[in-house]
C-alpha cells in the first residue's frame, strides 16, 4: 500500500474543502484513501491491469489521477492545488476547533501560510482580533499548537495499536514472512508512543524490503532494519531476524534499556557466554519459544509489560511475579456516563451492551450539578435517574444496574449534593473537574478531604492528566495514595486512551500500601465500553492482580466493601 498517494489524496480533499470546492468533490478523495486503505488496494497492479475504474466511487477523473501517480510518481492537480492553496494549512486544519473554514480565513485575512506563522500571529494578538474571535479563543489555538509541536512524531497507544493492526495483517498473508510481532514500546505498552516497532522473521530480507518499498515511503534503511513514518510523523520500524533467531530478538527488543542491560549481566553470569542482542549465544540451543529463554536462566518467565524495570529480573529469580490480571477475571464495568448527562446512549443502552461485553453488573456515573458544562445533573434529575434505574432493575435486563454519580470535588475540598442524596448513591466517583492551577499543596488538600468523606468511595482520574494534550495539575500523589490507604478508598485507573491515570508507576505504588484499584472505561458511548480492556493492559503494567481491582469483584462483594466506608 503506498501511504504517499494516501496522503497526498486526504490532502488533495483538504485543501479543496479549504479552497471552498463542494464539499462532496472534496469527500471523493479522502473516500478514495479510505477505500484504498481498507481493501489493501496494491494501485501499480490495478493501473497496470487496467482493474481501478471497477473499484466502487472510483470515476473517470480519479483513476486518471491515480494512473498519473503511479507513471510519474506525481499527480499534477494536487501540484497545482499547492500552487493556490498552502500546503501548510492542510496541517493547520488538523488543530482542535480549527478545520478548513478557519484554517481559509487566517490565511485569507492575514496571511498565514502555515503553523509556525498561526503561532506567530497568536503571540502578537493578531487572531483575537479576528470577527468571530477572541483573546480566551487566541489562547486555546496557541496552547493546541504548542501541544502539536511537543507530541510530535508520538501517538497514543490505542491509535498506534490499530495502525499496526493493519500493518500486521497485510504481512501474516505473505509467505516471505515466517513470523511477525510488535516489539519495543507496543509491546511494553507503554502511555504515549513514539516509534512502532515490529519484528520479521524471513530467511528472504531482501524481498520483506523489497514489499516495504512498494508499500511504504521509507526514509531509513540499515542493515537489520527500515523505517517509514505515518502522515502524524510517527516512526514505523521493522526489525528483521533470521527465523532460528526470531523469539531471542523478541525478548530483546521487547525490554527497556535499564531492563536489558540488567538481564545482559544475568546473562553473561549464568551461561558464561558473551551477550549478544541480536543472535543467540549458545549455538547448541536451538530456541522454540521466547518462555524457553527463562528456562535456560531458571527465571520465571516476565510478562512483556513488566519489561521496563530492572527489578522484574530479581521478583523473576525468586519465582515471585504474580498472576497479572486477566480480562475474564473482570465481573463489572463502573464509571459509565449516559444521556442522563454528557453521554450519547441510554441507561437501558449501556446496561445491555455492557450485558453483551461479559459483564454481571454496571455502575452509572453521570455527573453531578456543578458540571454545568457536561450537563450535570440537579438534586431533581437525580431522583429521577435513581427511580428509573430501580424501574430498569426490577424488569430484570440480566445484568444489575447500580445507581451512581461522579461528583465534582470543589476547591475546598467538598462533594456536590448534601447528605441525604450522597447517601442514595450505591457508588461515589469523587473528581476534579475545575480550579487545576491551585498549588501542589492546595490540589493535595483538596483532594485528601474530599478522600475523608463517608460518602467518597472512588477517587477519579487522580492527576487529570490528557496524554499528549494536558498535563496533570500539581498534586503529591503519594500523600493521596497514603490517604486512600489510610480511609480505605478506591483509585480510579481511567482507561481512556487519552488518560490512563493513574499512571503506571503508582500503581505498584498503590499496591504497596494494600489500596485497591477500579479499572474504569469512564465510556460516553457504546463502543468506548471496551476501553476497559484496554486498560487492563496498563494495570498488568502496573503489577496488578485480580484481587487488587474490585470490578473483579461480584456485586454483592462490591456494595459490600463499598458500604464499609462509611
Amino acid at each position: 500500500m503506498d501511504r504517499r498517494l494516501l496522503k497526498i489524496l486526504r490532502n488533495i480533499a483538504t485543501l479543496l474543502l479549504i479552497k471552498g470546492e463542494n464539499p462532496f468533490k472534496a469527500e471523493a478523495y479522502s473516500k478514495a484513501a479510505d477505500t484504498i486503505e481498507a481493501l489493501n488496494i496494491d494501485v501499480n497492479e490495478f493501473v497496470r491491469n487496467g482493474k481501478l475504474s471497477e473499484v466502487k466511487g472510483f470515476g473517470e477523473a480519479l483513476v486518471k489521477k491515480i494512473t498519473e501517480y503511479v507513471e510519474t510518481g506525481k499527480i499534477s492537480y494536487y501540484e497545482k492545488l499547492g500552487e493556490e492553496i498552502p500546503i501548510g494549512l492542510v496541517e493547520i486544519t488538523k488543530l482542535p476547533n480549527v478545520g478548513p473554514k478557519r484554517a481559509k480565513q487566517f490565511y485569507e485575512e492575514l496571511g498565514i501560510k502555515n503553523i509556525d506563522e498561526l503561532e506567530n500571529a497568536c503571540l502578537e494578538g493578531k487572531i483575537a482580533k479576528l470577527k468571530g474571535y477572541s483573546i480566551r479563543t487566541q489562547e486555546i489555538i496557541l496552547n493546541s499548537i504548542q501541544h502539536l509541536k511537543a507530541r510530535k512524531g508520538k501517538q497514543h497507544l490505542m491509535i498506534c495499536y490499530e495502525l499496526a493492526k493493519g500493518i500486521e495483517e497485510n504481512f501474516r498473508k505473505d509467505s516471505i514472512v515466517q513470523s511477525i510481532s510488535l516489539v519495543g514500546e507496543m509491546r511494553r505498552v507503554t502511555e504515549v508512543v513514539s516509534s512502532v516497532d515490529f519484528l520479521i522473521a524471513t530467511s528472504d530480507r531482501s524481498k520483506v524490503i523489497e514489499k516495504l518499498k512498494n508499500d511504504y515511503e521509507i526514509i531509513e534503511e540499515e542493515e537489520d532494519s527500515c523505517i517509514f513514518t505515518n502522515d502524524e510523523g510517527v516512526k514505523v520500524k521493522f526489525h528483521f531476524a533470521e527465523p532460528k533467531n526470531f523469539f531471542w530478538n523478541l525478548h530483546n527488543l521487547s525490554g527497556s534499556e535499564e531492563y536489558i542491560n540488567t538481564f545482559a549481566k544475568y546473562f553473561e553470569e549464568v551461561t558464561g557466554f558473551k551477550f549478544d542482542s541480536r543472535e543467540f549465544p549458545i549455538s547448541n540451543i536451538s530456541l522454540t519459544s521466547e518462555e524457553q529463554i527463562f528456562e535456560i536462566l531458571k527465571l520465571q518467565f516476565i510478562p512483556p509489560e513488566l519489561r521496563e524495570k530492572s527489578f522484574a529480573l530479581e521478583r523473576a529469580k525468586n519465582f515471585s511475579i504474580p498472576r497479572l490480571i486477566e480480562n475474564s477475571d473482570l465481573r463489572g464495568i463502573i464509571h459509565i456516563h449516559t444521556n442522563w448527562s454528557d453521554g450519547f446512549n441510554t441507561i437501558e443502552e449501556v446496561s445491555l451492551r455492557s450485558k453483551e461485553l461479559g459483564f454481571e453488573y454496571v455502575a452509572i456515573c453521570d455527573h453531578s450539578q456543578t458540571a454545568k458544562y457536561a450537563n450535570g445533573m440537579e438534586i431533581e434529575r437525580v431522583l429521577q435517574q435513581i427511580k428509573e434505574i430501580d424501574e430498569l432493575n426490577e424488569r430484570n435486563l440480566g445484568i444489575k444496574i447500580l445507581k451512581g454519580i461522579e461528583s465534582d470535588i470543589h476547591p475546598d475540598g467538598s462533594l456536590d449534593y448534601p447528605e441525604e442524596i450522597l447517601k442514595q448513591f450505591d457508588i461515589v466517583v469523587v473528581s476534579v473537574h475545575s480550579h487545576f492551577k491551585m498549588s501542589k499543596d492546595e490540589m493535595t488538600r483538596r483532594i485528601v478531604y474530599a478522600i475523608m468523606s463517608p460518602y467518597s468511595h472512588i477517587l477519579g482520574h487522580p492527576t487529570g492528566r490528557l496524554l499528549l494534550a494536558r498535563e496533570s495539575y500539581q498534586v503529591d500523589l503519594e500523600t493521596i495514595i497514603q490517604a486512600c490507604s489510610d480511609y480505605g478508598k478506591i483509585i480510579e485507573l481511567n482507561a481512556n486512551p487519552y488518560r490512563l491515570d493513574l499512571p503506571w508507576e503508582f500503581l505498584s505504588y498503590a499496591k504497596e500500601k494494600g489500596v485497591k484499584i477500579a479499572v474504569c472505561p469512564d465510556s460516553h458511548d457504546l463502543n468506548s465500553l471496551s476501553d476497559i480492556f484496554y486498560g487492563l493492559k496498563f494495570a498488568r503494567k502496573g503489577w496488578l492482580e485480580n484481587k487488587d481491582v474490585v470490578n473483579c469483584l461480584s456485586c454483592d462483594s462490591l456494595l459490600r466493601y463499598v458500604k464499609a466506608m462509611s
